[in-house]
């Protein structure tokens, strides 16, 4: 808007050159690394498919043999546990008892009569009266003790059943995650060519917002020095106007408005370095009240508004 001669504006091909030289070696980098990586991904998919075939023979072998023979121990812990197997195994134990208690009574009759003792005497008949007491305590202890036993097995067989199903499926169980793993490893490995790609394009983005913001703030300095009723302020890649609007740098200043949205009132003025030409705009201290984000303070003291962040615009008149 006049005044002293702007400088020249900021210089950003060496900022391109190095930014594009970050973009070129990312490039290289997917092209050496993109075929290993395939490789590596072809071979982690290739044992997903070997270890999904695991899981499925493992499957199989459970289904078929071994949950055969589960279900054949399942049926005979059951078995062992009913009360006509305990009782079967308390009469097999009496008759043992009664055969073994028949032999020994031969025994002993045999014995008596070499001591020339008769059998129907009152000794003799005391004598298999004991042995038949004997013969009773011995069938209801062996009895007693079968049932023990078949209870005691039973139980013993459920909890060797019930432990054998705790671990069926976990070999299958762990092929299929590891299948699944190595899946997950195939997709990532594919995929770390092209985030190698991204991370160095977004290194070489900071590196031109770096030397843009850094070549913007130069200017900006020598721009105010240059002209003092206006700035050029750099945001990474665009530039915006921010206009010198400190209402000292001013005069022939005549409201002819009100801004309804923002509720500021329009003015139009001359600059003082520039007379004869008049504008129509805000006060920089009147914006400043409510839109302080689109105020600032230039290095010469002088506020300057971006009309942009108001959503209007400074006119010529």
């Amino acid at each position: 808007m006049g005044g002293k001669s702007s400088p020249p504006p900021p210089d950003y091909s060496g900022m391109e050159a190095l930014a594009r030289e970050q973009l070129d070696f990312s490039r290289q980098q997917y092209a050496d690394i993109m075929p290993l990586a395939r490789r590596v991904a072809e071979q982690q998919m290739a044992t997903q498919n070997e270890l999904m075939q695991m899981g499925r023979e493992d499957r199989q072998y459970q289904m078929e043999t071994f949950r055969p023979l589960e279900q054949g121990l399942v049926r005979d812990a059951e078995r062992f546990s009913t009360e006509g197997f305990r009782e079967q195994q308390a009469r097999d134990a009496a008759a043992a008892t009664g055969r073994a208690f028949g032999v020994m009574q031969d025994a002993s009759a045999r014995a008596a009569a070499s001591r020339g003792v008769n059998p129907n005497s009152g000794a003799g008949m005391a004598l298999q009266s004991q042995n038949m007491l004997g013969l009773s305590a011995q069938r209801a202890n062996a009895m007693t003790g079968a049932r023990n036993q078949a209870e005691q097995m039973g139980f013993a067989r459920r909890m060797d059943v019930t432990g054998l199903g705790r671990g069926l499926g976990g070999a299958a169980q762990g092929a299929y995650g590891a299948a699944t793993g190595a899946g997950s490893a195939g997709i990532n490995t594919s995929m770390a060519p092209g985030a190698q790609q991204m991370q160095g394009m977004q290194q070489a983005g900071q590196t031109m917002g770096n030397i843009a913001s850094g070549q913007a703030s130069i200017y900006n300095t020598a721009q105010s020095k240059a002209d003092p009723f206006a700035t050029i302020i750099g945001t990474g890649l665009g530039i915006y106007a921010g206009r010198g609007s400190d209402i000292r740098l001013k005069q022939n200043i005549e409201r002819v408005g009100f801004d309804e949205r923002t509720q500021l009132p329009i003015y139009e003025f001359e600059y003082k370095a520039n007379p004869g030409e008049r504008f129509r705009g805000v006060m920089a201290h009147e914006a400043e009240v409510n839109f302080p984000e689109a105020v600032i303070t230039r290095a010469d003291g002088y506020k300057a508004v971006f009309y942009e962040r108001l959503g209007m615009q400074m006119v010529k008149v």
